[in-house]
């Protein structure tokens, strides 16, 4: 592993991130932070079958972790790593055949800026020649499927089997000879604060942006976030504060959001200290989408690791539902598709330990010239077909307007 000179950054500068972005086989960017990873060629690839999810990326993370000599870099490698939803899915959809339950990825060259300033490492890997992309697969739950799923769940959470549950949808739409790159670069355009990312395999990019941190962790300090409730955008100042101030009191909204942040202090308890949440949830206001959003944060307990809290956050109520194994029956029965990756984990870990980790939200498959977008809501008790519907089709909204714009 060798740091790259300053020579040879400035070339890989030079070709602009339109081009890093294009040739990458992973990328992650936080514009508001000013920080752009561009993962070149393959170092190491894992990967593992359908029915194994982050579990096992997990260990295989850890064994990588434990035979890279970076005693004398001064530039740390940065190991990317995604995973399924749920490994126990019954659907099984060819299109996600490619990414299979888990893969665990070092590039052969990483390009990083932070800011202003640009650094890059080097590993020993190959440039694999582009693969063709899997045929796209017709089939997708249509709205009344969907709307009926979302009626089932209400009645049975009102008969007490369980409290909530997210139910998705997904939706094609032509890519009309739009790119991975260009799609990349119009989302770290229009969601500056969230984590913009890409994951290539077999000729298909996962790619999104999430607003939705699952954990974060840097020198010890742990970042956590409930993001969960929801409005539409208003068209003026007036309507967009108008609907803040109804999610904001909407009890409905507000125990959907502290049934999250009560799941997330329960299941990272044992393995962070000092937790603190702030009293009141605020809201956090995207492109076309605002949130009830609590930051929560505290330090590593000792022995734990970031990857140890991922497994035990993934799946949060916020993309799953409550209780745990109760909302994951629900979802496979219901939901009849296949998420795949959809709102499962993805993210990057260092061999300080320090990385993150967000939920694959506000994604597409891009696949042979078409997206499949993939978007969900949460159902409660006093959830509406029409309105949770509404909720999703907002959500896919954001991609829908980036690919055809």
């Amino acid at each position: 592993m060798t740091p790259l000179s300053p020579a040879t950054v400035a070339w890989y500068r030079a070709r602009g991130e339109r081009w890093l972005r294009e040739h990458a086989a992973v990328t992650w960017e936080r514009p508001s932070r000013g920080l752009h990873v561009f993962g070149l060629g393959v170092a190491v690839r894992i990967a593992g079958p359908r029915g194994e999810g982050f579990a096992a990326a997990r260990n295989a993370v850890t064994d990588l972790l434990q035979r890279l000599d970076v005693a004398s870099t001064a530039v740390r490698p940065l190991i990317f790593a995604g995973a399924s939803f749920d490994p126990g899915a019954p659907h099984r959809d060819p299109l996600w055949d490619v990414f299979g339950g888990w893969q665990v990825l070092l590039p052969a060259i990483t390009i990083i800026r932070e800011g202003d300033r640009w650094s890059g490492i080097a590993c020993a890997g190959d440039f694999p020649l582009p693969q063709e992309a899997p045929a796209s697969p017709a089939g997708e739950a249509d709205r009344e499927t969907l709307a009926g799923a979302i009626a089932e769940a209400v009645r049975e959470i009102r008969a007490g089997r369980y409290e909530k549950v997210v139910l998705a949808g997904s939706r094609s739409a032509p890519l009309g000879g739009v790119t991975p790159a260009d799609v990349l670069a119009r989302l770290a355009a229009a969601f500056p604060t969230c984590s913009v990312f890409s994951f290539r395999a077999g000729g298909s990019t996962w790619l999104g942006a999430s607003p939705e941190p699952l954990a974060g962790v840097s020198a010890g300090r742990v970042e956590l976030v409930s993001l969960a409730g929801s409005r539409r955008r208003g068209a003026s100042p007036d309507l967009d504060r108008q609907l803040e101030l109804d999610l904001l009191g909407s009890p409905k909204e507000r125990w959907e959001h502290r049934l999250v942040v009560e799941a997330i202090l329960c299941e990272a308890g044992e393995l962070v200290s000092g937790l603190h949440v702030p009293p009141e949830p605020s809201v956090m206001k995207l492109a076309n989408i605002q949130h009830l959003y609590t930051p929560i944060t505290g330090r590593l307990a000792p022995g734990a690791g970031l990857l140890d809290l991922v497994e035990r956050l993934h799946p949060t109520p916020a993309v799953g539902g409550w209780p745990r194994p109760a909302a994951l029956d629900a979802i496979r029965r219901l939901e009849g598709m296949d998420r795949g990756w959809y709102a499962g984990p993805i993210g990057w870990v260092d061999p300080a330990g320090d990385g993150e980790f967000v939920v694959g939200l506000r994604t597409a498959l891009l696949s042979s010239g078409a997206a499949r977008l993939y978007a969900g809501a949460g159902i409660v008790a006093d959830s509406t077909p029409a309105a949770e519907l509404d909720e999703i089709e907002s959500k896919l909204d954001a991609l829908r307007g980036v690919i055809a714009r």
